[in-house]
């Protein structure tokens, strides 16, 4: 390939329209980098990647990859399992395929949300990760909920600071412009291929703008139609290589990207094997932890055992004498009901507040739960319940209210109270009274902002006290479409530009000091203030209340979430 390695150190974006060679040219990367033995892991959001482990014609092995998820599937894959597979990939070097076709769009983001924190929390070496059709998971324009946010929050992330944590990306996708400007910016190697939409042509108009020499780009952006099937511009500024237009090879691999005849991975005869004892061992144990501490499967656990308890006696023959006890468990069958029961009412109380109010109402019944299982006979153990999706029932409430609410949020709402919504969503966590008027840029002091958080929390738009309010999924549908927070560097200027000129200052000189930290005297003289006035103390609450800083006044420092 006419590439220097060294670009392969760095983040590379493959964009194209469909039929233009994008996915030749990625699995060909992938294939060099599998021949090196590099450790690669694909996110694959359509499941059309298990060629790669058989041979062009079908009759010899591949790659052994291991595939999680799919038709195809080596280990099975849930949306609880995103942590742990994280944790496979960042600490091992076999190479493996995340197949999420089929996935809900909500399923596919929760587990993006756990599997890119994961890698951050557990990587500590080189990775490569390919993301195809990465617009799914860092989509352009405004997000419609927190989990989304927070998807595009670790996709920009991995962008960002991956290179610091030893990720590699390669992404690709077939609409440029629907891929996240600071996804596509932060990628310092540029492969473009055939587009023809005058929007995709400017989204990658901004990658050169903001990374290379923009008359260089002229060329490139006007022949962007005319590239043939397999060609493309290769741009990488930071090594100083092109742009130049590369013929790309055609991958080796089973051609899985074209379009399904029926017969699949049956006609293939050669089929990479891989040895899964450790992956499924070390899967099962981290799945089985996970599965443990999830409130909502102990919920479903509890309902179900209380459920069939309430039959069982409901069943018993009424009578008017006393019932003579029937030994009909054996003692460690009862002892293991018990077991089951106290277990699982002590997990729900640690991982989830709902049910520890559910104990705390149910608990002077306990007794008679336990001692109906004792006294009952024929009993049979009910079959292990299936986990339900968390908030089904709140979501099925809530979608008999979409239709009183407009497409773009609730246009009835003043300009305070859509304000207030927009900081809470975008925070994603629980703000105090103060927080959310200072993010929502109100005087704190004012009577208007107690008025406002009273209109959202009677309309069902807020939930919590004064120190600990968060936004409801109603309140979410309401809001509509919300810009969400900048990450890193565009998070720090976002910010400068929206505090005065002091706390702009202060701010700048702390962010250059981490991550170390300053006393207050010196963040005054580094700002050009004095260290007697009280507009000192003053500015460094504000970026306190706003947790852009942290410490006390000998130790203060920038907060990591700018970074």
């Amino acid at each position: 390939m006419q590439l220097p390695e060294t670009i392969f150190n760095q983040h590379i974006i493959v964009l194209g329209k469909t039929r233009s060679g994008k996915s030749s040219t990625i699995r060909g990367f992938v294939e060099m980098l599998l021949d090196d033995k590099k450790p690669v892991c694909i996110i694959d959001p359509k499941g059309d990647w298990w060629g790669l482990k058989s041979s062009a014609d079908g009759k010899r092995a591949g790659y052994a990859v291991v595939i999680f998820g799919g038709e195809h599937a080596d280990v099975p894959l849930n949306t609880h399992s995103g942590a742990q597979v994280a944790e496979l990939v960042a600490t091992g070097n076999r190479p493996c395929i995340i197949d999420l076709g089929g996935w809900m769009v909500g399923e596919r983001t929760r587990f993006f949300i756990d599997f890119a924190s994961g890698l951050f929390k557990y990587t500590r070496g080189p990775r490569w990760l390919v993301i195809d059709e990465v617009h799914n998971f860092a989509p352009q324009g405004k997000v419609m909920d927190v989990d989304a946010g927070k998807m595009l929050h670790w996709a920009n992330r991995l962008a960002s600071e991956g290179l610091g944590k030893g990720v590699h990306l390669i992404v690709a996708s077939q609409r440029p412009q629907k891929v996240h400007k600071d996804l596509v910016t932060s990628c310092e190697t540029l492969i473009a291929m055939r587009v023809s939409h005058p929007l995709d042509r400017n989204a990658m108009k901004e990658w050169i703008d903001g990374c290379a020499d923009s008359e260089k780009g002229k060329e490139v952006l006007a022949t962007l139609a005319s590239l043939k099937t397999g060609q493309g511009w290769a741009w990488s500024p930071e090594i100083g290589f092109g742009p130049k237009i590369v013929d790309f090879p055609r991958f080796s691999t089973y051609d899985s990207f074209k379009a399904p005849t029926g017969e699949g991975i049956a006609k293939l005869k050669g089929w990479a094997e891989v040895d899964l004892d450790e992956v499924k061992l070390k899967l099962a144990s981290a799945l089985e932890e996970a599965k443990q501490k999830d409130p909502a499967l102990l919920r479903q656990q509890l309902t179900t055992l209380k459920r069939e308890l309430d039959q069982v006696k409901r069943a018993q023959p009424q009578a008017t004498e006393k019932v003579r006890k029937v030994s009909a468990f054996k003692d460690g069958q009862i002892k293991r009901l018990e077991t089951l029961f106290e277990r699982i009412v002590a997990e729900a109380g640690h991982h989830s507040q709902a049910m520890a109010m559910f104990w705390k109402n149910q608990q002077e019944g306990s007794e008679a739960l336990l001692a109906a299982i004792k006294s009952v006979t024929n009993y049979k153990e009910p079959a292990r319940p299936q986990p339900v999706k968390v908030y089904q029932f709140e979501k099925q409430a809530l979608a008999q209210k979409r239709e009183q609410i407009a497409p773009n949020g609730n246009s009835g709402m003043d300009k305070a109270q859509r304000a207030f919504l927009t900081a809470l969503a975008q925070q994603q966590r629980q703000l105090t009274r103060n927080q959310i008027a200072i993010f929502a840029g109100y005087s704190a002091k004012s009577g208007h902002v107690d008025n406002t958080l009273g209109k959202l929390r009677s309309q069902g738009y807020i939930n919590g006290s004064r120190n600990s309010i968060r936004i409801t999924q109603e309140g979410l549908f309401a809001l509509g479409p919300f810009d969400p927070l900048p990450i890193g560097r565009a998070l720090r200027d976002y910010w400068c530009n929206n505090l005065d000129l002091a706390a702009s200052k202060f701010l700048v000189v702390i962010c250059e000091a981490y991550p170390a930290t300053l006393d207050r005297d010196e963040v005054a003289v580094r700002a050009g203030y004095s260290t007697e006035s009280g507009h000192v103390d003053n500015t460094l609450g504000q970026l306190r209340s706003r947790d852009l800083v942290v410490g006390g006044r000998h130790a203060i420092k920038a907060s990591a979430e700018l970074f």
